[in-house]
């Protein structure tokens, strides 16, 4: 079993004990039984910790069964009532305190709720949020302790212990002492919860107001004079879309010009990886229009989305689809580019996609730039450069609709694991799928967990459960994670609240180098690997492995800057020739179907360099896929940014800039 079906049984056997737990209860006030309720209410208690310490997925099963937290602690209490009723009189004293002492929790978690939300709300309306620009003078102050914000519902509501104890007790023995001192103690620990709350609530709501706001980020902004901005929207926020900006980061760095990012959702500002370049969110229409950048002449967007218009409106910008990786899906050659100034691909066959579409865009809006973002990968050598021969398998995910289903994950993926295993020479596996494979398809997701299981169970059977190669390398990864955990924290629960953007993202990308080397350490040298944290890269896998098998996308089309052998699912079932002409990433791959005919010939390439019919025509697809090595992508990416921005200064020049240190422009003073 592995370790995600442990996970799972065992949140389905706590999530039995909860429920288990409150039908025992009822059954006690039925019987009018104190132990059994008492016991029942103590394994409820301990049964709703469990299932949130391990965060399981039944939690939003309860809640959508109508069987949510709040309502748990509610049917509880109200139990706990009837029991005393049953057993006592409904007027008797233990009822009557029981009664106001749950009342006075219940007003008292009412006003803790209610003065949190409205800081969140207050807070939320803010114009922008900002990471890498000084806003200090706008004298924001810090939101309260997370301790005090990070799950309060269930830590208030967990203040009932003492009362419920107490009653108990109370029924138990008849002293009056119980139930008093508890419902005394529950009702003090929820004021001085709310008393502690109130002064960083209070100064959490002194903001400035929206004018203020935005005029103090155009100030900021004409010190800063942004040249070029990266521009995201996404309506599903997740880490998993984050990948389309965070690819960029590097490149973005890397530019001759200020460049700077503008983000559209709050909650992406989590998920953003670091980088040293300044960052603007900017949420609402209305305010990104007020936001000033006179010299801004180039914006670059990784993704289509509906509020893309609101940056497309500035006419003196020049608008530039830069998409986050190039493949034969018709995602990449989609005619809703025809908006943008010009498309940047990576090598000639990102302008024949484009140019198939009859009337969408013209030849000279397509501008080939190459991948920066490819630099690291390694050349093959032509052998296999592990100590055991390794395959990736890295399939796309399943799509929007069944119409467009790309992954091979559903029909073939299951049987090329296990054909893969059972193969008469050892191989090491690392399955890398697409960060969304199964967030739409349950087959999907499904066959993600069987090949998942697959892998952890040879691992198993050959090294036991535990095969952890070297304990120390286990302890020096675990100090890294914990290390960037803390760098990549900021506000109030930063350890470095000191250091610069620049600073922190030269730390975090120093650690994370070490936890990759430390990563491949850490395991046996032919243990198979499931990747599906951010470390180790996609690249760092490319690097580790001998050849590629996959689907028909931009990961395909990265591999080949290797120029290993690799191979495509041609699930379809076309003929070789008219899938690779359809293709043009299978031009040089070995072709699969769905029960994994051609795999022997694709090995026997990464074997024996004598049997590659394809490294031939693996190098013209390198240089048509992603163009020339010399220059190289970062210098031509750089390139194209300077030549386009100066193109737009002579369509717009830039009209009296005010000169940074302007006295009249100074920043507003602290509230």
């Amino acid at each position: 079993m592995g370790k995600a079906q442990r996970q799972a049984a065992l949140g389905f056997l706590i999530t039995a004990a909860l429920v288990l737990s409150f039908v025992a209860m009822l059954a006690a006030v039925v019987m009018a039984s104190l132990p059994v309720f008492a016991y029942a209410a103590a394994v409820s208690y301990a049964a709703d910790l469990l299932l949130h310490t391990s965060e399981s997925s039944t939690l939003d099963r309860l809640r959508d069964s109508r069987f949510g937290l709040t309502i748990r602690f509610l049917i509880r209490q109200f139990l706990l009532l009837a029991l005393c009723g049953s057993i006592n009189d409904l007027d008797s004293f233990v009822v009557r305190m029981t009664s106001v002492g749950l009342l006075l929790l219940f007003v008292l978690q009412l006003a803790y709720g209610a003065l949190l939300k409205r800081v969140k709300t207050e807070r939320a309306a803010l114009p922008f949020t900002t990471r890498g620009l000084d806003l200090d003078a706008l004298g924001i102050r810090r939101l309260p302790h997370p301790f005090l914000m990070n799950k309060h519902v269930r830590k208030t509501l967990h203040l009932d212990v003492p009362l419920v104890g107490g009653a108990i007790g109370t029924i138990a023995t008849d002293r009056w002492e119980y139930v008093t001192f508890g419902g005394i103690a529950s009702v003090w620990f929820a004021f001085v919860a709310f008393l502690v709350l109130l002064p960083g609530a209070r100064n959490a709501l002194i903001l400035p107001t929206a004018d203020d706001a935005i005029d103090e980020l155009n100030w900021q902004l004409r010190q800063y004079r942004p040249q070029v901005a990266l521009y995201f929207t996404f309506a599903a926020v997740s880490r998993d879309f984050m990948y389309q900006v965070n690819m960029w980061l590097e490149s973005l760095e890397s530019l001759d010009l200020r460049p700077i990012i503008v983000l559209r959702e709050r909650a992406t500002l989590r998920f953003l990886d670091a980088t040293s370049v300044p960052v603007i969110c900017v949420p609402k229409a209305e305010y990104l229009a007020r936001v000033e950048m006179p010299e801004l002449r180039v914006t670059l967007y990784p993704g289509n989305a509906g509020k893309n218009v609101h940056m497309l409106q500035r006419h003196e910008v020049k608008h530039v689809f830069i998409g986050h990786g190039d493949s034969d899906k018709l995602a990449s050659s989609n005619r809703v580019s025809k908006v943008f100034d010009e498309i940047w691909v990576a090598g000639r066959a990102g302008r024949d996609r484009y140019e198939r579409i009859k009337h969408a865009v013209t030849a000279q809006q397509i501008v080939e730039v190459g991948r920066p973002q490819l630099m690291p990968l390694r050349r093959w050598t032509g052998s296999v450069s592990q100590e055991i021969p390794t395959v990736i398998y890295a399939p796309t995910w399943e799509g929007w609709t069944d119409d467009a289903c790309y992954t091979s994950v559903i029909p073939a993926g299951e049987h090329l694991i296990r054909t893969l295993l059972a193969h008469e020479r050892q191989l090491r596996i690392i399955y890398k799928p697409h960060p969304l494979t199964g967030t739409r398809s349950p087959a999907a997701a499904a066959a993600h967990r069987r090949i998942i299981a697959l892998l952890q169970d040879d691992n198993a059977r050959r090294f036991g459960r535990k095969i952890l190669d070297s304990k120390a390398a286990a302890r020096r990864l675990a100090r890294i994670d914990k290390r960037l955990a803390a760098l990549q924290e900021r506000g109030v629960r930063s350890k470095y609240p000191d250091l610069t953007e620049e600073e922190r993202t030269t730390r975090i990308r120093k650690f994370r180098d070490q936890a990759g080397t430390l990563y491949w350490d850490s395991l046996p040298a032919d243990a198979h690997h499931v990747v599906t944290d951010r470390v180790p890269t996609l690249y760092d896998c490319f690097n580790h492995s001998d050849l590629l098998i996959g689907d028909m996308s931009s990961v395909v089309s990265d591999f080949v800057a290797t120029r290993k052998p690799y191979a495509i699912f041609n699930l379809e079932g076309l003929p070789d020739a008219e899938f690779r002409n359809e293709q043009r990433t299978a031009y040089a791959s070995y072709l699969l179907d769905a029960e994994c005919n051609g795999l022997e010939t694709a090995l026997s390439a990464m074997f024996s360099r004598d049997q590659d019919v394809m490294a031939p025509y693996r190098e013209q697809l390198k240089d048509y896929l992603l163009g020339p090595d010399s220059p190289p992508s970062t210098v031509r990416f750089a390139n194209a940014a300077n030549d386009l921005y100066l193109r737009g200064l002579r369509d717009f020049p830039i009209e009296s800039p005010e000169q940074p240190g302007n006295p009249e422009h100074q920043p507003h003073q602290p509230a």
